[in-house]
């Protein structure tokens, strides 16, 4: 009798402690649903690659868990590889986390048509001020049959970057025409003075020079054209820019000496200790700029237009590379308030002040609080972007891109090389 009574006082405290229980929901760990931990609060995971703004961003979420005691976010960052790595799983899996900070692309296209991203349109369009103050292109990189999937944080650009100590005693203006930068580069080397360096050993910085020239020349639609399989890469505009390239290049010796087994760093640092005039790269070179002594003698300006070509000058090769978004799964209005207010410009104030550029029209940006060629930068992109086109590399698949990146490299590199066949090599 006694054992039957501790057994049917064990059953009776069971029954209890599961009707106590009020919710449905386990607390979430990523994905699933935005639940409800013990204190009721909606907990939401958040997965992020910003590992270099990590404590600005930190900072931000701790904010929002302040002012929203019913909507909690514990975030996770990691390097590019490794959450690249985690979302494949997480796909796999159909278990993508609450919030996510990605890269646009294929990967992201893959969420959105597997029905994992969730459709934030209605909210944005509840807050019109807010929606329209993107730059040109920046929400319609995450939209999708007219609906939109995330709400993009930076915006990446490659201009021309020069010494203005070199240009001013060697009597040049930065050049706004492909022929004046021939003329240039003609000049440096008249004086021995490296004209332009680059990373030929990493292939794609070549590959940007032959990207904004295509672009130049035949404006944004030949490529996508030859993206979608409509025409390929041997169209005019493609094999003008490949003259064109290797004229600059290797016959006027615009490119440093051996610029084909120079890595990042080498070709940085020529440009960094004023020993080359010229260095193409994006907004991310400015990490390398702004702490210097150099950062004074350096200026930047769009890449040249080529004469009769169809490419505005303000339109940059780059783009709004990466974006958040919450998972379908989720708390909808909760994890869009937590969005919303962490891609707030007054948010990401600090890290547009830094060496990044911000999506915004209205960015915010205090001058006192920055370096000024990083607000002289941001604000000449705010000022004039007119639209992008993006990295030929990131926008192709991986096979195109990187028979792209050899061939650019053997029409630079075999002065007798067939243009024609190494662009026709470009191919599914």
């Amino acid at each position: 009798m006694k054992k039957g009574f501790i057994a049917l006082l064990a059953l009776m405290m069971m029954l209890v402690a599961a009707c106590s229980n009020g919710s449905n929901q386990p607390a979430n760990s990523g994905g699933s649903g935005g639940g409800a931990s013990n204190s009721g609060a909606t907990q939401l995971t958040m997965w992020s690659m910003e590992t270099r703004n990590k404590e600005i961003i930190e900072a931000s979420i701790a904010e929002f868990n302040a002012q929203n005691p019913d909507i909690q976010i514990k975030a996770e960052f990691f390097e590019d590889e490794a959450l690249k790595t985690k979302m494949k799983v997480a796909i796999a899996g159909n278990q993508v986390p609450d919030i996510i900070t990605y890269w646009s692309g294929e990967t992201f296209d893959t969420l959105v048509e597997q029905n994992m991203i969730g459709d934030i349109t209605d909210f944005l369009n509840e807050d019109a001020a807010f929606r329209d103050d993107f730059l040109a292109g920046g929400l319609e990189t995450f939209t999708y049959d007219e609906r939109n999937y995330g709400i993009p944080v930076l915006f990446s650009g490659v201009s021309l970057w020069y010494n203005k100590q070199i240009f001013e005693e060697q009597g040049l203006t930065p050049p706004a025409t492909y022929d004046e930068l021939l003329q240039v580069v003609d000049q440096l080397n008249a004086n021995n003075i490296i004209p332009i360096a680059v990373a030929g050993k990493e292939r794609w910085p070549m590959l940007h020079w032959y990207s904004y020239l295509a672009e130049r020349i035949g404006g944004t639609e030949p490529f996508e054209k030859a993206k979608n399989g409509e025409t390929d890469f041997t169209e005019e505009s493609f094999v003008k820019a490949a003259e064109l390239l290797r004229t600059l290049a290797v016959d006027h010796k615009g490119f440093v000496n051996g610029f084909l087994g120079l890595d990042y760093a080498a070709a940085e640092s020529l440009f960094t200790t004023g020993r080359a005039a010229m260095y193409l790269q994006g907004e991310w070179a400015m990490d390398g700029f702004l702490n210097d002594e150099i950062s004074e003698q350096i200026g930047f300006v769009p890449f040249p237009t080529v004469e009769g070509g169809k490419g505005s000058v303000n339109v940059y090769h780059g783009g709004f590379g990466a974006g958040m978004a919450i998972s379908s799964k989720t708390n909808q209005e909760a994890a869009y308030k937590a969005i919303r207010f962490l891609t707030d410009p007054a948010q990401r104030k600090a890290i547009n002040e830094g060496a990044n550029i911000s999506p915004m029209k209205t960015p915010g940006l205090e001058e006192a609080n920055m370096h000024p060629l990083a607000y002289e930068y941001d604000s000449s992109i705010s000022t004039n972007l007119e639209g992008f086109f993006s990295y030929y590399d990131q926008a192709l698949d991986a096979k195109r891109a990187d028979q792209f990146l050899n061939s650019i490299g053997a029409i630079l590199s075999e002065a007798n090389s067939n243009i024609v066949e190494e662009l026709a090599k470009v191919k599914k």
